[in-house]
C-alpha cells in the first residue's frame, strides 16, 4: 500500500476570503482591502465566483482615467470569465495554470462553492520548489515579449477582455477588436 504524497490545493489555499457584491463601490472595496491587507476581492452575489478585482484593476481603471472611486462599482471593472481550480487539484498543476494564464490569484471553487483563494504567495509558503515554475514562466515572458515593441498580456481598457496581446494605443492598452474600433472612428 503506497502513501499519497501529493501537495493538493487545499493544502495551500486560504479559507477565509474576503468578498464583495458586483454592486459595492471600488471606494468601499478599497477600504475592505486595506482594512483585511489583501490585494483582491472575490466579486459573487451568490455562491460561485463572478468576478475578481485587485488593485491594479483600481489604479489602471478608475485611478489612472481619473474616475470618481465612490461613483463606479466593482462589478464595472471587475475581471470577469474566472479562472478557477478545486480544492483537490494538485498544487504544481494549479502553480503551472497560474504561471501560463499569467495570473497570481485562483478562486477555489468545489461544486459551484467558493471555498477558498490560492496566491502565488501560498504557493511558496507550502511548496517553495513550485517557485521555479513561476520564475522560469517569467523568465519565459520577458524573452518572448521583448521582440514585440508594444503588444502585452493583460485586461483591454476599454472592453475589460483579458487578452494575450495588448496593443497600446493613444495611451491606453487595447485588444485587437477595441483597436479596430478606435481606428475606425
Amino acid at each position: 500500500m503506497e502513501m499519497d504524497t501529493k501537495v493538493t490545493v487545499h493544502d495551500a489555499m486560504t479559507s477565509s476570503v474576503i468578498t464583495a457584491d458586483p454592486n459595492t463601490t471600488v471606494a468601499d472595496a478599497a477600504i475592505l482591502m486595506t482594512r483585511f491587507k489583501i490585494g483582491c476581492l472575490i466579486v459573487k452575489s451568490n455562491s460561485e465566483p463572478e468576478g475578481l478585482i485587485t488593485e491594479s484593476d483600481i489604479i489602471g481603471k478608475v485611478v489612472s482615467k481619473d474616475i470618481k472611486a465612490s461613483e463606479i462599482t466593482i462589478g464595472n471593472i471587475m475581471t470577469k470569465n474566472l479562472i478557477m481550480t478545486t480544492p483537490g487539484s494538485e498544487l504544481n498543476e494549479a502553480a503551472r495554470l497560474m504561471a501560463k494564464n499569467q495570473i497570481r490569484r485562483l478562486p477555489v471553487v468545489n461544486k459551484g462553492v467558493l471555498v477558498g483563494i490560492l496566491t502565488s504567495t501560498d504557493i511558496v509558503m507550502v511548496s517553495p520548489e513550485l517557485t521555479d515554475i513561476l520564475v522560469e514562466n517569467a523568465k519565459m515572458q520577458n524573452v518572448e515579449y521583448s521582440d514585440v515593441e508594444q503588444s502585452v498580456p493583460g485586461i483591454c481598457e476599454i472592453c475589460g477582455t483579458y487578452v494575450e496581446y495588448l496593443d497600446e494605443v493613444d495611451g491606453k492598452f487595447v485588444c485587437e477588436s477595441c483597436k479596430e474600433d478606435l481606428k475606425g472612428e
